[in-house]
């Protein structure tokens, strides 16, 4: 059941939270922001396509029938643009959200992979694999799912895309149809998270007929695409031939209301059912509603602040475990992010299988150890530079803030340096800063790189400095390095758990980095609205199982 009087659920099944919740809308920072594909610029105009005027559903809920409380539409309010010009590839509609398009290997709750489009992969050598097809799939123009569309699905998004061939490891020349049923993929070099990576929305299979120039896109997912408006909405409606669920809302809209208090506004007056990322402002207001249930999910990202372990004094592992015990996670989360979030053990998101929270030492905070601790190490007064975006994560100044006084209660000086983008990105990867406040998280089911980027030898963090001169920013050296290529090299869960939570541990026991909170994120939608399956990422929801009342 939807609780009622503006409750707020945590994940679709999960305990009521009564604090206040507000909306921590940031992306994944450096690479994974790139690859969510949000770069592109939207067109301009009014370019409108409609497939079939007869589908085309209202922005007002309808019922299906005479006396039926069940509606037969809904409308869902997102931020993003599903009809940005970066997404002309798939026929002019986002594959995010919006259950028109679908991967090959999909990704559940815990993270953890799932057979989808494809009932089943191997690896048949150290770069090739098999994946093969499930044999009940239609495309929405009744034509068969193929091993020869699959292979050209994938073509076209290593030719889109300039970072396609780096991305999947992958060149479009290196794709074998072996039968009607069976592709092979040769990668690059030795990818073994290669399933986990195209575990992702944008590594969608679409028909070879679909029109950029027309916007027809053909999918396989349990919506088409029946109305298309450039920068308004994109209109959907049930596919009857869908090989899983079928879907309980038999039309959807998705709706562009790129302002966060423009998409709380309507949500509060009825116009939508369902708004992704209400605003800090108006979730006291949707709390106190009856008529709106306010949900919270953990996301697979976090918060971070890391400690430049080859900077002085940074560089000694008595100040760096100081100002670990000083800082007080729970303090960030409840007043900085107005409680969105989880206070975090650890750089990786809980939500992530391996990430070890559990088997985390848990500093504090102590603010009496951390100043014994500061008197013990080799800090000598000396002013830490700390270094923060400008525009994201949501709350960096505040953080960056909390974080310096945090500091001088221990008798640590920090310096903030408020940075643009390009400019925190330089200084973070040349090792300038001693702290960096920095949010890293994956919208695929290859999470594996976010570990590697950050503590490997090789990572981006860390590689150009270890080029130039054999150091690094936050690598501890040859052990952490090993365990983690033993864990990208693994496909056995327990295997990769292993090896990645022992490197956790030596990370967080060295105090690299400050954990400061595991995202989530809001969804507010009207109380009548039950069987929202939001996912731990939130551009993989699905939407069969909704059903709204009247």
């Amino acid at each position: 059941m939807t609780e009622r009087g503006g409750r707020i659920r945590n994940g679709l099944h999960g305990v009521d939270r009564v604090s206040r919740r507000a909306f921590l809308g940031t992306t994944a920072g450096g690479a994974a922001a790139a690859l969510a594909g949000c770069t592109g610029k939207s067109d301009s105009g009014g370019d409108r396509t409609t497939t079939e005027s007869t589908d085309a559903t209202s922005e007002t809920t309808e019922t299906t029938q005479s006396g039926s409380d069940a509606a037969s539409s809904a409308t869902i309010a997102l931020s993003m643009d599903p009809t940005m010009e970066v997404w002309n590839v798939y026929g002019g509609v986002m594959p995010y959200y919006t259950n028109v398009l679908e991967p090959l290997v999909w990704v559940a709750d815990d993270m953890t992979l799932q057979p989808w489009l494809a009932e089943s992969w191997e690896a048949t050598g150290k770069k090739t694999w098999e994946f093969t097809l499930r044999e009940d799939v239609q495309f929405h123009n009744g034509d068969p799912l193929t091993a020869e569309t699959v292979a050209w699905s994938f073509e076209q998004v290593v030719n889109e895309w300039s970072y396609g061939t780096d991305w999947l490891h992958l060149e479009p020349d290196a794709i074998s149809v072996l039968d009607d049923r069976t592709v092979e993929f040769e990668t690059t070099d030795q990818f073994p998270t290669f399933p986990g990576t195209i575990a992702h929305n944008m590594v969608a299979v679409q028909h070879p007929d679909r029109s950029r120039e027309d916007h027809e896109v053909i999918g396989t997912g349990p919506y088409r695409v029946t109305d298309r408006e450039q920068g308004q909405h994109v209109k959907v409606a049930a596919f009857d031939e869908y090989w899983n669920q079928a879907p309980d809302t038999p039309k959807l809209t998705f709706r562009v209301i790129s302002d966060a208090n423009t998409r709380g506004l309507a949500l509060e007056s009825g116009e939508v059912d369902v708004a992704f990322d209400p605003p800090t402002n108006q979730l006291g207001s949707m709390q106190s509603n009856e008529s709106i249930d306010v949900t919270t999910k953990l996301a697979p990202r976090a918060g971070f602040a890391g400690l430049n372990v080859y900077r002085s004094p940074t560089d000694d592992v008595k100040l760096r475990r100081a100002l670990n015990y000083a800082v007080s996670q729970e303090l960030i989360v409840e007043e900085v992010l107005n409680g969105v979030g989880k206070p975090a053990r650890g750089p990786i998101a809980e939500s992530i299988y391996w990430s070890a929270h559990d088997d985390l030492p848990e500093y504090g905070p102590d603010v009496e150890k951390a100043r014994r601790l500061v008197e013990e190490s080799s800090y000598d007064g000396e002013t830490l530079t700390l270094i923060a975006m400008n525009d994201r994560p949501v709350g960096s100044k505040l953080i960056a803030q909390v974080l310096q006084q945090a500091a001088s209660d221990i008798g640590v000086s920090v310096d903030i340096r408020m940075l643009e983008h390009e400019a925190y990105d330089e200084a973070h990867r040349g090792g300038e800063a001693h702290v960096a406040i920095t949010e890293l998280g994956t919208n695929s089911g290859a999470a594996d790189y976010v570990i590697h980027d950050i503590f490997h030898s090789k990572g981006s963090l860390n590689k150009r400095q270890w080029q130039a001169d054999g150091t690094g920013v936050y690598n501890l050296g040859d052990e952490v390095d090993g365990l983690i290529e033993q864990g990208m090299t693994t496909g056995d869960q327990a295997t990769k758990e292993e090896a990645y939570g022992t490197a956790l541990q030596t990370v967080m026991d060295q105090g690299v980095v400050i954990p400061l909170y595991y995202g989530e994120y809001v969804v507010g939608a009207q109380s009548g609205v039950e069987g929202m399956d939001l996912r731990a990422i939130a551009q993989m929801s699905r939407w069969t199982g909704l059903d709204v009342q009247q």
